[in-house]
């Protein structure tokens, strides 16, 4: 039960915070298949009697979008053999949990949530240090650790970048208290407070001295660049100010500025004379406690629309109090369980991936509501990169193949000059809602007419192509081939039809399934998670 002093502190705000008040940390850990058909029933009740729901994905189908969803990787033909051959009824369930032990998972949701939080950051060099944040990333995801310390840790960190990793997500907006917290609140939140850094925000809830009371939990924290040392470079760091006070200017006398009290969006405040560790500590227990009405619904809600392609709410950075959430309900459970679980990544991946919902054929996505099933999506930059490697064969790290330098800095510790190539081509806001995302000039020309890929559908020299044609198989098993390794499943009929008949009309048969495999990595298909 909520305590009735808080809600009389919300105001306004306590109807839409009080359904989750009562979710304690350290509940029994409820059971993933469980709330995963409560989640399928809260989902079904909600839609009228006409929609027909799609049926189970194939066992293909499936295996492509979880191995996507959860490594960023294709799975290999072997990987599909395996998986078709299965007969445990529970298999999928299985498949999940052994995905979720990899590394590869731990890399790609690393990428994913490095790439969150720095897309904008014009900083570079020394503000930021890739491969620490990297593989502090890769390390958190790989941990399991509960996503309220992972938050905890990037909020109140100090040190030197290079030396304590998740300063890096500080000193990318330059150590700004403006941009660290409006990121803060729009990333772990899900509250667009930016809108009230200069005037009242129009369609939320926010004034303007509400976003610098927000701002002000960061007023302490410092700056500062280190010398060279031991050839290093100059690095940054985040210290602490003894004394100083986030200050917001007067607009009706711009000449005065006003002190600013560090104040929770909830209205709970601290005293003037609190210091950096005590302003900062304080806020990461706010935003990470079980009694916060934004945290668990925004975590959830951007997995939800990662794994499926829609989200409960339509953007993931924006939860805002006049926003209604589509299948409330089964939000709401999924927020709750998820808390009762102690914030347990996997948890919600391996129970969101038990739902029907998610093992349903893909729908194409419609305006207003989605049907209750998984809505075909681009793939990332880093995914495509790896669907790359894995359908075409090749060294990440082949000399042969011109590609731009990855010039010096962090840029070379960040990509080769191959993955770099990829990667700004495709490069887009893991936030960017997906309808929002499109194919580009540049994508299109890199996927037609690079080096990378004319070298690796060929049929000469050390290639995918050349390997299965002295292998002596027909050109049917080599269609079949091509596709399992491209798209990931067998080629239909009228595919191999018309794959065989354009064999014969070019005559040339290894120039002919060079156009097979050419077609195969620019298709549509090969550049979606469905």
């Amino acid at each position: 039960m909520a305590d009735p002093r808080l809600a009389r502190s919300l105001g306004p705000l306590a109807l839409l915070i009080l359904p989750i008040l009562s979710v304690r940390a350290g509940d029994a850990r409820p059971s993933g298949a469980d709330v995963a058909a409560k989640v399928d029933a809260a989902l079904t009740r909600d839609l009228s009697a006409q929609v027909r729901l799609p049926a189970v994905a194939d066992d293909p189908t499936f295996l492509r979008r979880v191995s996507f969803d959860l490594t960023g990787k294709l799975p290999d033909p072997d990987a599909l053999r395996r998986f078709a051959a299965d007969t445990d009824p529970d298999k999928r369930t299985k498949i999940v949990d052994q995905l979720l032990q990899t590394d590869a998972y731990a890399v790609n949701w690393g990428r994913y949530w490095r790439d969150t939080l720095t897309y904008h950051t014009p900083a570079s060099a020394n503000y930021i240090r890739w491969k620490s944040f990297d593989e502090w990333w890769t390390t958190q995801i790989r941990r399991n650790r509960p996503w309220d310390d992972v938050v905890t840790a990037l909020v109140t960190a100090s040190g030197v970048n290079d030396e304590v990793a998740p300063v890096n997500y500080l000193t990318a907006l330059y150590g700004n208290p403006v941009e660290i917290a409006a990121t803060t609140s729009r990333v772990f939140l899900g509250q667009q407070i930016q809108c009230a850094e200069c005037h009242d925000a129009k369609t939320e809830p926010w004034k303007r001295e509400q976003f610098h009371e927000f701002a002000a939990f960061f007023g302490r924290a410092k700056l500062i660049q280190h010398k060279d040392v031991d050839g290093r470079g100059t690095p940054y760091a985040i210290e602490s100010r003894a004394d100083g006070q986030y200050l917001m200017t007067d607009k009706k006398n711009p000449t005065r500025q006003i002190p600013m009290r560090p104040r929770f969006l909830t209205g709970e405040a601290l005293s003037l004379d609190a210091d950096d560790a005590e302003r900062r500590q304080a806020l990461a227990k706010f935003i990470t406690s079980p009694k916060n009405p934004w945290f668990a619904k925004c975590y959830v809600n951007r997995i939800w629309t990662a794994l499926l392609g829609w989200g409960f709410y339509p953007t993931v950075n924006d939860l805002g109090s006049s926003a209604e959430p589509r299948h409330p309900a089964a939000l709401e459970l999924l927020a709750q369980s998820w808390v009762a679980s102690g914030y347990d990544v996997r948890w919600l991946f391996r129970t969101i991936a038990r739902t029907r919902a998610y093992q349903r054929q893909d729908q194409p996505p419609t305006p207003d509501d989605p049907a209750p099933a998984v809505c075909p999506v681009r793939l990332r930059a880093e995914q495509v990169f790896e669907a790359l490697q894995k359908a075409l064969g090749f060294d990440e790290n082949d000399p042969k193949i011109p590609a731009p330098a990855p010039g010096s800095g962090p840029a070379l510790q960040r990509h080769t000059g191959l993955r770099h190539m990829v990667y700004q081509a495709f490069k887009e806001n893991p936030s960017t809602p997906a309808p929002e995302v499109q194919g580009t000039i540049p994508q299109a020309l890199l996927m037609m007419n690079s080096a990378l890929v004319h070298a690796y559908t060929s049929a000469q020299g050390k290639t995918l192509l050349a390997d299965l044609l002295a292998k002596g198989q027909t050109d049917e098993q080599i269609v079949a081939a091509l596709y399992v390794r491209v798209l990931a499943r067998k080629p239909t009929a009228d595919e191999q039809r018309t794959c065989q008949v354009y064999i014969r009309k070019v005559g040339d048969r290894k120039e002919a399934l060079e156009d097979v495999l050419w077609v195969l990595v620019n298709s549509t298909e090969f550049l979606i998670k469905k």
